[in-house]
């Protein structure tokens, strides 16, 4: 298993790996034409939010903040964007990872967050997406279902695609 942070999410998909209930990555939604091919920095590891220790460093062990990083990089040039990894590379955007782990229903909650932020670090939209309860994926599939619903969720944001149409286009 990747991940023992997604073990909620994986374990019923490893038992039912023939399943017809695991449901496929969805493809990630493109920016408009318009707006395709600005630079997005991803410069930091995303950021684990939990009360529970036990999270952040199972979440460590298991290498979750530089596999979400690096899916989260691919979706996001699925999406139409230029990623860049250098602070002092030109971008027009800035994309602040992080995972939020919530147990206080009992129940474990996962929610992807992408802060984008303009190049002078002033937030243009949190972005939020929260993994569907019932929702089982394949194993190795868990990082990609999730970074290209969130990747499709900021290139949807209309304020984000406002931000992109005041720049130059590159």
């Amino acid at each position: 298993m990747r991940s023992l942070l997604f073990a909620a999410m994986v374990s019923a998909a490893a038992c039912n790996t023939l399943s017809p209930k695991l449901t496929p990555v969805p493809p990630v939604q493109t920016v408009p034409a318009d707006a395709k091919g600005h630079a997005i920095l991803v410069a930091d590891d995303p950021v684990i939010e939990t009360r529970d220790p036990v999270h952040i460093q199972r979440a460590k062990d298991a290498n979750v903040p530089h596999d979400y990083k690096v899916a989260m990089i691919e979706a996001l040039k699925l999406a139409g964007f230029r990623v860049v990894l250098d602070k002092t590379e030109a971008h027009e955007l800035e994309a602040k990872l992080a995972l939020a782990v919530d147990e206080s229903t009992g129940k474990v909650r996962q929610t992807y967050r992408c802060a984008v932020k303009r190049a002078d670090g002033t937030l243009v939209q949190q972005v939020d997406w929260a993994w569907p309860e019932g929702t089982y994926v394949g194993e190795f599939d868990v990082y990609d279902f999730a970074t290209h619903n969130l990747a499709s969720e900021v290139a949807r944001s209309r304020s984000v695609l406002d931000e992109l149409r005041k720049s130059p286009s590159p």
